[in-house]
């Protein structure tokens, strides 16, 4: 007798899916370290671009992520 907490695994099909290609992936995630690299900035400056709204960033875990096209945005001086 099977119990009825235990759901049986059912992979998901999903049909006319385009391939994924690495290199057709444009943008990428970027750690607090690598953006400040990036911009050629220090830490502090880059949390207060993150703070004013400047940088658009995204808390994750203890750290902040950032898109490498948020900080091509940011260099172009784009709004």
């Amino acid at each position: 007798m099977q119990d009825s907490r235990l759901k049986r695994y059912t992979p998901l099909i999903v049909m006319n899916m385009p391939e994924i290609n690495k290199n057709s992936i444009e943008d990428h995630v970027l750690t607090t370290t690598e953006s400040c690299f990036y911009l050629r900035i220090t830490k502090p400056t880059y949390f207060k671009y993150i703070r004013e709204g400047r940088i658009k960033a995204i808390k994750a875990g203890k750290g902040w992520k950032v898109l490498k096209s948020e900080l091509d945005r940011f260099l172009r001086g784009d709004q």
